[in-house]
């Protein structure tokens, strides 16, 4: 497969700090872009991450907490003054807890960080022409996302018991829901499945699989994060066709899935996260005049969610 010539591309990968993020941005820094810029909570790892990728390319670090919208509206602000323009997007950061706790804006800490933090960053980016219709997107996802279900009537969990595991499988299928929305748009779009990765993300916030007697068989079946971070690099390095669902470089068919090809659900979650947003911020930036929707719906909308 022909790589693409990244001699004159700016690449942004968010939560780059470690892990996937980490390897996806070395991997792709050694293709020598014009530009690799980390997007990460404020760390000393996200600092070495940055002088690691240095040492191939240019890299920029920039701070950012999807779960602080204020951040994000923050970092790209910067990017504008920069006058950067994005050819290769990534929204690979992410969290995975069986506590209940709540972004600073209010959202459930999983859809709050893993979707909606990325989803506002994306739009903002698109309104403000940082990356248009050439660009590409990938959006980190899981085979977790075939468990899920996005539940419309409760997403944030306020009236139901709290489940670690369907807040995370659902704030990953909304990821693909999401980037199935923007291919419809005629963005070019990918979501990702890493497969079992060994990270630290892992190893700290266990479910069942991951617990004390059964972790040695995990890290045993597992891939390491250079091995999971290939489907991201894979995309980002080679032309490949938009609106599919990725595993091990190749697409996989999500039949099963029947949430994330429903145009209805895809419309019904875009109108929710523009709302979700807009209630946060008080900011009118996905308004009909910046939203990557071609048939816009302004936060006001009295279409039942």
């Amino acid at each position: 497969m022909t790589r693409k010539d990244f001699s004159d591309k700016v690449i942004l990968i968010t939560g780059a700090s470690d892990g996937i993020g980490k390897e996806t941005a070395v991997g792709l820094a050694k293709m020598n872009p014009k530009m690799i810029i980390l997007a990460c909570r404020e760390s000393d790892k996200a600092k070495r991450s940055n002088e690691l990728v240095c040492s191939y390319t240019n890299a920029l670090l920039e701070y950012m907490d999807l779960a602080d919208l204020s951040t994000v509206k923050a970092c790209v602000d910067r990017l504008v003054n920069q006058n950067i323009t994005i050819d290769v997007l990534i929204n690979n950061a992410g969290v995975l807890t069986n506590h209940k706790s709540l972004t600073k804006d209010g959202f459930e800490i999983q859809f709050g960080t893993n979707y909606l933090g990325h989803f506002y960053f994306t739009e903002l980016l698109i309104a403000k022409k940082i990356i248009n219709k050439d660009a590409r997107i990938i959006q980190l996802s899981s085979h977790a996302m075939l468990f899920g279900r996005i539940a419309f009537e409760d997403i944030m969990f306020e009236k139901r018991s709290y489940s670690g595991w369907k807040a995370y499988t659902q704030s990953k299928l909304a990821n693909v829901v999401y980037a199935n929305y923007l291919h419809r748009q005629g963005f070019n779009t990918y979501s990702v499945h890493p497969g079992m990765v060994r990270t630290n993300f892992a190893k700290k916030h266990s479910f069942y699989l991951l617990d004390i007697i059964f972790y040695p068989i995990f890290y045993l079946l597992s891939n390491s994060p250079a091995q999971g971070a290939q489907t991201s690099i894979f995309l980002a390095s080679t032309d490949q066709p938009s609106g599919l669902y990725w595993m091990n470089c190749k697409p996989f068919n999500l039949f099963k899935s029947k949430q994330s090809q429903d145009e209805s659900v895809q419309n019904q979650l875009y109108v929710y996260s523009q709302n979700a947003v807009y209630s946060a911020t008080g900011s009118a930036s996905l308004d009909s005049s910046s939203s990557s929707s071609d048939n816009p719906i302004s936060p006001s909308s009295s279409e039942e969610i």
